[in-house]
């Protein structure tokens, strides 16, 4: 193992987890790579339970298990503890409450021998476990689907967006934070994928580390700082690869309710807003249109609030659609119509229904309403915001127009609805 007596370092920050450490560390000693071959460092970051203990047991019973304790300064600055002090050639990371599967470090360390010259960085599978629900795979696995190293220059590149644990990097002192991946990845614009092992994501845990810090309250501002200093770094245009790595951590943080920062006063919220806009308009449209887990209605959502975006709704042909630089994002020929609620009384009925189409986050209030026709009779109807704005997230990213339309209940009668957009009528369709 030349200079580096052991042939990986698994840093492991300690916090609050005390019944899941043991099993964190079984996964290792079940290793196909020796466990004598690797330095585990277990770092208790001012844990309140018993976790502590726990570490200083395993320590004792084992050689290569090193313990250190200090007081609670966070992931990062904890990870950064354990880079200068690994002895292994190759440094893995872990957290407690997670475990690999046993053919992860022996199958990876293995891979990284034969491109060492080529990327500093390697990464393997991660999956998502919930209880009892179905592993969840990320969207980079699209685009990751063999051993080999990927050029992060080509475009079609560029949601590998790596930026979770599941790393195994050289060992050369370096800090251990988001920023620390894109450096590393900065200097090859390469990184090496091995198809063999896996990262075992406990999502089981809602009081991790990693569920605990995301909170806009504690990291919104150094997340900003990040991403702001990260672009200014490139000068001009931002690289594909780093594009996407940023809007997709705005897109997931949105889509959980984690990047808004409510706390902040009304001027500052604004101000917030605006730093969010202002990296948007360093993103190119494809890079939001063509994200892979990014639906159409926050595909909308992004591109209204991305400065120098502007789709336009078209009307040709009888069909309605919506460009933006140039590439149809939309096209109906008729718009979707759902049907919620009947509400019948003193002889009347009320149906509460809206239209669920992205096309009014691109239309001004005056440019469209919506009419009624009962037994031929046609009627303009009042309209308010539907609930069913939030589409697959915690906040809502489009505004679907609700209405209320009344009937007598008295019989059977042909009702149909219709928008009407810049004077023109267009058709709905029942959902």
């Amino acid at each position: 193992m030349s200079d580096f007596p052991f042939r990986a370092t698994i840093l492991i920050p300690v916090y609050n987890v005390e019944k899941y450490l043991d099993d964190c560390i079984s996964s290792l000693k079940e290793q196909t790579e020796p466990f004598e071959n690797m330095e585990i460092l277990l770092i208790n970051d001012g844990s309140r339970d018993g976790s502590a203990d726990i570490c200083r047991r395993l320590a004792d019973e084992n050689e290569n298990v090193c313990f250190y304790s200090k007081e609670n300064e966070g992931l990062s600055k904890t990870r950064n503890f354990g880079l200068r002090r690994a002895r292994g050639k190759y440094i893995f990371f872990l957290d407690s409450d997670d475990t690999l599967a046993p053919d992860t470090v022996k199958s990876v360390v293995d891979y990284f021998d034969t491109v060492y010259d080529e990327v500093d960085m390697v990464t393997y599978r991660i999956t998502q476990y919930f209880k009892n629900a179905p592993p969840v795979y990320h969207f980079r696995y699209r685009t990751l689907t063999h051993t080999g190293v990927y050029d992060l220059d080509d475009p079609k590149n560029r949601f590998i967006t790596q930026t979770n644990i599941n790393i195994c990097v050289k060992n050369d002192k370096s800090n251990g934070d988001e920023k620390y991946c894109c450096d590393i990845l900065r200097r090859k614009m390469k990184i090496g994928y091995c198809k063999n092992g896996e990262y075992r994501y406990n999502r089981g845990n809602e009081n991790s580390i990693v569920s605990t810090v995301f909170s806009p309250y504690y990291i919104f501002e150094t997340s900003m700082a990040f991403y702001e200093a990260l672009f200014d770094s490139f000068g001009g245009r931002v690289p594909p690869y780093f594009q996407g790595l940023v809007f997709n951590d705005l897109r997931w943080k949105l889509k959980e309710d984690k990047l808004l920062p409510y706390h902040y006063s009304p001027e500052e919220f604004e101000r917030a807003n605006k730093r969010i806009d202002a990296l948007l308009a360093r993103i190119d449209e494809d890079t939001i249109i063509l994200h892979p887990s990014v639906n159409e209605y926050h595909i909308h959502y992004w591109l209204s609030r991305k400065p120098d975006c502007h789709p336009t709704v078209l009307a040709q042909d009888g069909k309605l659609s919506v460009a933006a630089d140039g590439r149809k994002i939309f096209s109906a020929s008729a718009l979707p119509l759902m049907m919620r609620k009947i509400f019948v009384e003193n002889k009347k009925a009320r149906l509460l229904s809206f239209i669920k189409s992205p096309i009014f986050s691109h239309l001004g209030r005056g440019e469209w309403k919506i009419v009624a026709s009962v037994d031929g009779e046609r009627r303009e109807l009042e309209t308010f915001a539907s609930v069913f704005g939030a589409q697959d997230s915690a906040v809502n990213v489009v505004d679907f127009p609700a209405f209320f339309c009344e009937f007598p209940a008295d019989g059977r009668h042909e009702i149909k609805f219709f928008v009407v957009i810049r004077g023109v009528e267009y058709p709905t369709k029942l959902l």
